[in-house]
C-alpha cells in the first residue's frame, strides 16, 4: 500500500508530460513551417515514435488538419494543412452545436457531420424568439465568412432593408450569434476612416434577390483600398460583447452600478453580462454588480428587467432615465440601502 502514492505521482507526471508534448507539437505546427519528425521530437521532449503516434490522431489530439510530404532529400516533413486548423469538440459539445445550428437554420443541409462516437444523452436547444432563417440566409452567411477569411481582403456589396442607401459596401470580419438566436454580420464599411469603425448587420435584413447572390464580390480593380488597420481588426475588441452587438458610443454611455437583493443574488452571482464587470457579495447576502461603459438605453433596459429586486447605486444619467419608467429601486426611494 505504501507504493500507491508513488505510483499515482508517476501516472500524474506522465499525463503532465504528454500534455506538455501535445502543446509543444501544436504550437510548432501552428507556426506554419514544415518540420521533420526529429525536429518535433526534440521540441516536444519525446521520441519520434511518440510524435508519429500523436500525428496519427492529429485531428483529435492536436485539433489540427496536417499534411506529410517527402522532400527531394527523401526526408518526410509535416506541416499544418493550408485550409487551417480545426478545433476539435467532444461528442456532447458536438450535439449541442448541431442542435443549435438546426434551430437557427431549420433548412436542409445544415446538420453537422456526426463524430464516430456520439453522445447518448438527449440534448435539446430551446431558443425563444428564434428567427426562421432560410436557405438563402445561410448562403449569404457562408459567402460572408468566406470573404472574411480571404487574404488579401475583399469587400462585399449588398442591399440592406430599411437603409437610406440602396446598397452597402463592407469589408467582412466575421459574424456574431447572439441572444434569441439572431445572426449579425460584422464588418467595416468602405467609408470608414479606419478599421475601429466596426458595424453589425442583421442577417435577416440583408436583401435576398430572387435570382443571383445576395452578396456581390467586387473585382480587384473595383475594390479599392481597405480601411486603415483592417489586418489588426478583431470583432470582440470593436463591439461591446456580450452586453451589446453595438459599440459603446462615447457620447451616450453610462456606468452601471446596482445592488441585487439577497433573494435574487444567488440566481445572479457568477453570470456575465459585460466584459468589464465586477461583483461584490455583501455580508447581508446582497450582491453589488458594476460594469461599463454601456449604452444608456440598453443599460436602462437591462436594469429595468430586474424590477424591485435591484437597487440602482450609481450614474445620475442612468437614474434619470429610469425615473421615466420606474421599476428598480432608485436612490432616495423606499427600499434603498
Amino acid at each position: 500500500m505504501s507504493d500507491a502514492p508513488s505510483a499515482m505521482k508517476k501516472v500524474a507526471a506522465g499525463r503532465e508530460q504528454r500534455a506538455r508534448a501535445v502543446t509543444q507539437l501544436r504550437e510548432a505546427l501552428l507556426s506554419g513551417r514544415a518540420w521533420t519528425y526529429g525536429e518535433l521530437a526534440a521540441l516536444a521532449g519525446c521520441t519520434e515514435r511518440t510524435v508519429r503516434n500523436h500525428l496519427d490522431v492529429a485531428e483529435v489530439a492536436l485539433g489540427l488538419a496536417i499534411t506529410r510530404a517527402q522532400g527531394p532529400d527523401r526526408v518526410v516533413r509535416v506541416r499544418m494543412a493550408e485550409s487551417g486548423h480545426r478545433e476539435t469538440i467532444d461528442a456532447l459539445a458536438h450535439e449541442i452545436a448541431a442542435d443549435m445550428l438546426r434551430r437557427i437554420f431549420p433548412v436542409a443541409g445544415t446538420t453537422l457531420d456526426r463524430p464516430a462516437r456520439g453522445a447518448r444523452a438527449q440534448l435539446v436547444v430551446a431558443v425563444r424568439g428564434a428567427l426562421p432563417y432560410a436557405e438563402r440566409h445561410l448562403a449569404a452567411l457562408r459567402a460572408w465568412l468566406v470573404a472574411a477569411s480571404e487574404r488579401p481582403r475583399v469587400p462585399l456589396c449588398f442591399g440592406y432593408d430599411g437603409s437610406e442607401r440602396g446598397e452597402r459596401l463592407v469589408w467582412p470580419l466575421g459574424a456574431v450569434i447572439r441572444d434569441l438566436a439572431r445572426v449579425y454580420l460584422v464588418g467595416v464599411p468602405d467609408e470608414a476612416g479606419d478599421a475601429r469603425d466596426v458595424r453589425t448587420y442583421a442577417l435577416e435584413r440583408v436583401v435576398l434577390p430572387t435570382r443571383g447572390p445576395a452578396l456581390v464580390r467586387l473585382a480587384t480593380a473595383e475594390a479599392g483600398t481597405a480601411p486603415r488597420g483592417m489586418e489588426r481588426a478583431v470583432v470582440e475588441h470593436a463591439i461591446d460583447l456580450p452586453f451589446s452587438v453595438f459599440p459603446a458610443d462615447d457620447g451616450d454611455t453610462v456606468k452601471v452600478r446596482v445592488r441585487f437583493s439577497a433573494a435574487q443574488a444567488r440566481h445572479v452571482r457568477g453570470r456575465t453580462w459585460h466584459r468589464h464587470q465586477r461583483e461584490k457579495l455583501l455580508s447581508s447576502g446582497q450582491l453589488e454588480v458594476s460594469f461599463g461603459p454601456a449604452n444608456l438605453g440598453e443599460a436602462a433596459a437591462w436594469v429595468r428587467q430586474w424590477g424591485r429586486a435591484v437597487t440602482v447605486l450609481g450614474d445620475e444619467r442612468l437614474v434619470e432615465a429610469l425615473r421615466e419608467n420606474p421599476g428598480p429601486v432608485l436612490p432616495g426611494a423606499s427600499g434603498d440601502g
